[in-house]
């Protein structure tokens, strides 16, 4: 059996397959089972592995046998109140339950049975499991290190084509995800989408082809696809398969079916259930999949479907990564100036972020930083007012500044503050560490806020107005802006 990474802390994929299920083949006639009847005589064993050859108390791996009835759906209830399905279907074999980060080792499963007139029996059981450590990487990507949940959107900001048909071009997946390497033709509105019924499993836009549409990946194992006026479209569990970080091709295999607009393309409304994950970043997500699921017909340029999304939701993996903490570097690609003033304009923090909007002047050099010392605290380069100057965002909230050639100028703590519904910020940075700290035309002033207003996995825009009047926003008043990039 190949090792399936679940896409969430809570794990729920059963695995009837993984042990010999020892349900025996009977016949009932009951119809009014009570809930101490249907769980009479059911066996549970707890084992640590797949394939059920480790017995362990607190076991994830649960093997059950309910012989009072011949088919049971087995799930528990999340903090929200909301039921998450484990198993269905028969009454004998293997589901996986691993409670979320942070939850009680002690656990309540739910088993319910609808008889021959539709009257339900529910009846529950204790178990004690291992509660998640870590998330897998995967899921980390997908659904956040540190919010647990995360928004995905249509993403045209490739080829501007957000999902259509493409050659099955083999080679770096990334291309495909960068580039739209080997793209044929392609969606690119919300009008063209109501075109495209005839891919779809009635000939119906049930609000996921808007690029207004989104879907949101939870750490414990939940997928589901929203309208752009937020009505639910359809929900499931995901999972990935053969997950693979130096996959050249792909990363892996993402199982579900709740992604947004879900079908293969010139296949009457197939929804495949299985993508290919050929890029993936704290951003960006592309999937792939070949025509009639053929996927040892990679590279022979047969006809595939792709999927772009991008999000904006995850911050903190934006700005630090996943592992061991990210770097960055001064960026003069927007206007060529990385540290200078402008007018606190307001509007989109992204059109600071992108064209440098609102710009009067800027240090675009080493040189130019070394004739702007009247700005910084003591009179002195420390080695951040060079170009090649980098600075790292670790994982467990520590930034460290580094000259070019790798020597620590500061440090000191950061703390990320996320913000929703504000077109002008995404995040207050709470730090003094970043490179050159400095709000212009203050003798030295190092803020220790800064705001976030433009962020991606490869560029970040930061903006302090003058005095830290933030109430000032759009009376075009001085501020100060940094541009960083990825190193």
């Amino acid at each position: 059996m190949k090792k399936s990474i679940l896409m969430f802390a809570t794990v729920a994929l059963a695995v009837l397959t993984a042990c010999d299920p020892i349900k025996e083949e009977k016949d009932f006639d009951v119809t009014n089972l009570t809930a101490e009847q249907l769980l009479a005589g059911a066996t549970f064993e707890q084992f640590a592995d797949e394939a059920c050859t480790e017995a362990l108390a607190d076991g994830n791996w649960i093997k059950y046998n309910i012989p009072s009835v011949s088919s049971v759906f087995i799930y528990y209830v999340k903090a929200d109140g909301s039921e998450f399905k484990l198993a269905s279907g028969a009454a004998g074999g293997v589901f996986n339950f691993v409670p979320a980060r942070g939850s009680d080792p002690n656990q309540t499963v739910y088993f319910r049975y609808i008889n021959q007139d539709g009257e339900e029996v529910v009846a529950s059981k204790e178990f004690t499991v291992q509660v998640a450590g870590e998330l897998e990487m995967p899921i980390r990507y997908l659904a956040s290190n540190d919010y647990g949940s995360k928004t995905w959107k249509w993403d045209p900001s490739i080829t501007g084509a957000v999902w259509g048909n493409m050659g099955y071009c083999g080679g770096a997946g990334s291309d495909v995800g960068i580039s739209g390497n080997g793209q044929w033709w392609g969606v690119t509105s919300t009008d063209e989408f109501n075109g495209q019924l005839q891919h779809t499993e009635d000939g119906t836009n049930h609000g996921d082809g808007d690029l207004g549409a989104y879907m949101v990946f939870t750490e414990d194992g939940l997928l589901k696809a929203y309208a752009a006026d937020g009505t639910e479209i359809r929900s499931d569990s995901y999972a990935v398969e053969g997950w693979d970080a130096a996959g050249e091709w792909k990363l892996g295999n993402l199982v579900t079916k709740a992604i947004l607009w879900p079908y293969e393309i010139n296949s009457n409304g197939n929804i495949p259930g299985t993508y290919e994950i050929v890029y993936l970043t704290a951003d960006k997500l592309t999937l792939v999949y070949p025509d009639g699921g053929d996927f040892g017909a990679l590279g022979g340029w047969g006809e595939a479907s792709f999927w772009h999304f991008t999000s904006n939701t995850d911050a903190s993996g934006m700005l630090a990564g996943y592992e061991s903490g990210k770097s960055w570097t001064w960026d003069s690609s927007i206007t060529g100036a990385v540290w200078g003033n402008m007018g606190y304009c307001g509007g989109a923090g992204s059109d600071v972020g992108t064209a440098g909007n609102g710009q009067w002047w800027g240090v675009t050099s080493t040189d130019e930083f070394n004739g702007q010392l009247q700005h910084t605290e003591d009179g002195t380069n420390h080695g951040d007012g060079d170009i090649d100057a980098y600075m790292t965002f670790g994982t467990d909230g520590i930034l460290n500044a580094y000259d070019a050639a790798g020597n620590q100028i500061r440090n000191g703590k950061y703390e990320l503050v996320p913000v929703s519904g504000n077109d002008w910020k995404i995040a207050d940075l709470n730090t003094t560490a970043i490179l050159w700290p400095y709000e212009i035309n203050s003798n030295g002033n190092i803020p220790g806020t800064y705001e976030v207003v433009y962020l991606t996995s490869d560029k970040m825009t930061l903006v302090y107005p003058d005095g830290g009047d933030f109430g000032a926003l759009g009376g075009w008043g001085e501020a100060s802006f940094w541009h960083f990039k990825a190193k």
